[in-house]
């Protein structure tokens, strides 16, 4: 089983594929695994990192 969510209304709900649709706002090609709290942390800090040498790049 996969945990899916719609990135629409944020629906969160379990399939064994992941559906086309969402099964609760209808909302088509929205549906995407659900990001786990690492997934979050990773973007996070790759964003920060992104962030970080940008700053490096402006004082230079």
């Amino acid at each position: 089983m996969l945990d899916l969510e719609c990135r629409n209304c944020g629906f969160k709900f379990r399939k064994e594929k992941i559906s086309p649709r969402c099964p609760y706002c209808s909302t088509e090609g929205k549906v995407g695994l659900l990001k786990t709290a690492q997934d979050l942390l990773d973007e996070t800090l790759g964003e920060t990192s992104v962030m970080d040498e940008e700053r490096k790049r402006r004082n230079v």
